[in-house]
């Protein structure tokens, strides 16, 4: 519940109870002064009738008492006037107005008011002057006059209809006055105010937000600006740092690289250099001992000799760009031994990284074709490269599973079955864009860390030469990364 509704809905409840109290105890004070004012008015009246009756004669009084009671009565609403004699009272008249007379006759006292839920009654004792009587004079009977309370139920309920509706009126008119103030007041600056959280939030620093109020509502806005640019000016010290940052790394990348493409060149011109000079020696003393043949045959066999030695030299070099680590050809290799073999040889590695590891190796794979030294080269690879990725700790996960498939690139060509060798870590990942170039030469993601940039490049050429290839794709979730070496399967020796 927003705020503003919460101010309108605790005011217009305290509002409400307020005027319910008020229009409460209203209604009460003015039904006691009506019930006041009527018991006033029969007191009265009683009396005064009394006094009429004794001033005619109560013996003709008593005599007429009917006609005199309905006479009287009918001159008055909701009024009912008896008069009954203390000689012989009427048969008609009830048990109460009996007893009255009874205790104005015997108890003497000035009057007798009784009250129930119906009516209010009030009687009076008619005198005669009696020379026996104690105090000089004789109950001879009573006036009563009764008035019934249902005018003031009824009076009560026309001032209840009357008074509800008023009621409801000023709730309501309270309850739009409080919404418009507190809508105004509170709930649309506070809106104003989430909203500017949630562009920050989006990471929009540019909002600003106006100060019109000099209030608690004001100095929120004023502290949102505050926050604002403070963020916006980090923001820019962090970007102007981040931009001097990889400005700097890649000058030490560059640096890198020209430093490895120059001990390349020096191991090369050294490695090389020293068959170089024998040749052009023995070049030489064949050209002075052209005519002795043994010596040029000798000569001739240690150029050759020195010769080959240069190719090799330079052939590891072309393997290195080829990405080709040696000779496929090795017969038949089962993936499943090989990688036990490696969870094995690495279990020092994984638990001095905090790295968990689980193998799932399939039932009944069959073998490859290829080199298991060069496999179990690229196996590795992918665990260090893993373990190296996941410097806090993780999980990895080796699979090998067979499947039919049709080599990327040939959607035409006929399916064939595949063994799949799949390495998933659960690090922070491969970025999309990076994906497509982890497998060039001298390219890393680890820059200060020690990362050569060959070792994929090295498993890539490896797994080629081997007419597979490898796929890169997100671990389970997203999270983390996976490598899928693809091998074709070997075809069954009768």
């Amino acid at each position: 519940m927003k705020v503003g509704t919460r101010i309108t809905a605790v005011t217009s409840a305290l509002v409400a109870s307020t005027l319910a109290v008020y229009a409460f105890f209203d209604l009460r004070d003015g039904a006691r002064e009506r019930r006041d004012r009527l018991e006033t008015e029969t007191r009265a009246l009683a009396s005064a009738l009394r006094d009429a009756l004794e001033l005619r004669g109560v013996n003709a009084a008593l005599a007429d008492a009917d006609e005199l009671s309905a006479a009287i009565s009918a001159s008055y609403d909701s009024t009912a006037v008896r008069i009954l004699s203390a000689a012989a009272p009427e048969p008609d008249a009830s048990e109460g107005s009996r007893r009255r007379l009874r205790d104005l006759v015997e108890a003497r006292p000035r009057l007798v008011v009784e009250t129930t839920d119906d009516e209010h009654v009030v009687a009076l004792p008619l005198r005669r002057a009696s020379l026996a009587a104690p105090d000089g004079y004789q109950v001879a009977g009573s006036v009563e006059v009764s008035r019934s309370l249902a005018p003031l139920a009824a009076a009560w309920r026309e001032d209840l209809v009357r008074t509800l509706p008023v009621l409801a009126i000023i709730v309501a008119l309270v309850v739009v006055a409080v919404m418009l103030v507190a809508r105004t007041l509170v709930s649309r600056p506070i809106d104003k105010l989430l909203s500017g959280i949630d562009d920050v939030a989006r990471g929009d620093l540019s909002r600003v937000l106006l100060s019109e109020r000099e209030d608690e509502i004001g100095a929120l806005a004023s502290r949102f600006n505050d926050m604002t640019y403070s963020l916006r000016e980090s923001r820019a010290e962090t970007e102007r740092q981040n931009a001097a940052k990889m400005k700097l790394e890649e000058r030490l990348f560059q640096t890198e690289k020209l430093a490895t493409i120059g001990q390349l060149a020096a191991e090369i011109a050294h490695e090389v250099g020293t068959p170089l000079n024998v040749i052009v020696g023995r070049s030489r003393a064949m050209a002075k001992k052209a005519g002795d043949p043994e010596a040029v045959t000798k000569n001739a066999e240690i150029v050759a000799e020195q010769a080959s030695r240069i190719t090799r030299i330079i052939q590891r070099l072309l393997d290195t760009a080829r990405r080709k680590v040696g000779d496929t050809d090795g017969g038949l290799v089962d993936l499943n031994a090989i990688t036990g073999a490696t969870m094995e040889f690495l279990e020092g590695k994984f638990a001095a990284a905090r790295v968990t590891r689980a193998l799932v190796r399939a039932d009944g794979l069959p073998p490859v074709k290829g080199n298991p030294d060069q496999l179990q080269q690229v196996l590795l690879n992918l665990l260090l490269n893993a373990i190296e990725a996941m410097p806090g700790g993780g999980h990895v996960r080796v699979e090998t599973t067979l499947v039919t498939r049709r080599r990327p690139g040939l959607e035409v060509a006929p399916e064939q079955p595949v063994v799949i060798v799949e390495v998933t870590d659960t690090g922070g990942g491969i970025p999309l864009e990076a994906r497509d170039k982890i497998f060039e030469p001298f390219y890393t993601t680890k820059q200060g860390r020690g990362g050569t940039g060959l070792g994929l490049s090295v498993s890539h050429g490896i797994i080629k030469e081997h007419d597979g290839w490898i796929e890169v794709d997100a671990g389970p979730g997203g999270t983390g990364t996976s490598f899928r070496v693809c091998l074709p399967a070997a075809a069954e020796s009768g």
